[in-house]
């Protein structure tokens, strides 16, 4: 079975969660003795493909702000004469955005990772509009979908009709807990509370901001540290000034894996106040590495968390407010979540992603 992934995600993201579950499904599929997966990416700017062994056709181009619709454009184009020879069984869409011309009898797979875009439409950036079509248009042309959790699967299947019988629930896994952090130098200096990600429109991170700036005991005990993301806006800097917060009361730090597993390793806790995720990465990834888990108690989070968090309401700041002091302040809370968090993140690998989705390619072909 040759099964191609297509340029889609590595046009647009330098590293990022859906990069990191593409580069694990495929080292899976490499290892197995019935398959050939090849990542198809003439022009890429993901650093993940970039020292990477994986079977790539394609060539790394550094990231040049307003050219990713330059760059899928190019990779429309070159991509058919990158595959001849390769006469793939299946094409799994990495995003939403490619247009390749297949063989009549070639497969398609999508994986859907959230519906947010449809969810909140109103907090999405100008020009993410073309996510949602794209989407639907992918979906739609798909043999089969890919959900990675229940929670989307059902969001799917409500706003675009698509027949349940089309989808499948394939649960992602975390890659960190076995990182080596021991050249890492400390990131911190101070205890601290770690935000992980993107901060912009539904993942709710000015109330977070908002709860920890009004807390009486947060600001002078422990920092926030907010991991990724983008530098602070000007209106970020703004808002913790008005709130209180002085100088490295909270921080940004960037890196790599092993920058990202020692916050995890050394954190009183994430917090992760989402208002809608598909699955969330991020609390896998905490718990596999013994980081207690607060997170908001909607949409995907309790399927994937389960009884290893301390859940809150999303969109009350007292109440992730009192997450956040209460981990603090209660050591006991804080080992009972670590001892929960290690039962439940055993529970999701790669191994088993990848074999339910060969179980997916096989049911995808005659």
């Amino acid at each position: 079975m040759r099964v191609l992934f297509d340029h889609s995600v590595f046009s647009l993201q330098e590293h990022g969660g859906i990069s990191r579950y593409f580069r694990e499904l495929v080292a899976g599929l490499v290892g197995l003795d019935d398959v050939r997966p090849r990542i198809v990416a003439p022009l890429h700017v993901s650093r993940v493909l970039r020292n990477s062994s994986l079977p790539v056709t394609g060539l790394y181009m550094p990231r040049i702000g307003g050219t990713h619709r330059l760059r899928q454009a190019v990779n429309n184009l070159l991509s058919p004469l990158a595959v001849q020879g390769f006469a793939p069984d299946i094409v799994h869409h990495t995003y939403y955005l490619a247009r390749l011309r297949l063989p009549a009898r070639c497969r398609r797979v999508v994986t859907v990772f959230d519906m947010i875009h449809e969810r909140f439409p109103g907090l999405m950036a100008p020009g993410e509009e073309i996510v949602a079509r794209a989407k639907r248009d992918c979906v739609r042309r798909a043999d089969h979908v890919i959900c990675i959790s229940r929670q989307t699967r059902d969001d799917l299947v409500e706003i675009l009709g698509i027949a349940p019988k089309k989808t499948s629930v394939v649960y992602l896994a975390s890659s960190l807990g076995h990182t080596a952090t021991e050249s890492v130098r400390p990131l911190a200096r101070r205890p601290y509370l770690l935000y992980v990600g993107e901060r912009r429109g539904p993942k709710n991170f000015d109330r977070m901001l908002e709860a920890y700036g009004r807390s009486r005991l947060l600001p002078a005990d422990v920092q926030l540290a907010c991991f990724g993301g983008p530098p602070f806006s000007a209106g970020e800097r703004q808002r913790m000034r008005e709130l209180g917060c002085g100088p490295g009361q909270v921080v940004r730090l960037g890196g790599g894996d092993a920058e990202l597993e020692w916050l995890y390793r050394h954190a009183v806790a994430l917090v992760y106040p989402s208002l809608y995720e598909g699955f969330g990465l991020p609390l896998l990834e905490a718990m596999a590495c013994d980081c207690p888990v607060l997170c908001s108690g909607v949409s995907s989070m309790p399927e994937i968390a389960g009884d290893a968090a301390w859940y809150f309401d999303p969109a009350r700041v007292d109440d992730m407010m009192q997450a956040m002091e209460g981990i603090v302040t209660l050591p006991e809370k804080r080992t009972e979540l670590i001892r929960s968090g290690r039962r439940r993140v055993a529970r999701f690998s790669w191994q088993r992603c990848v074999e339910e989705t060969m179980g997916v390619y096989r049911q995808c072909l005659p």
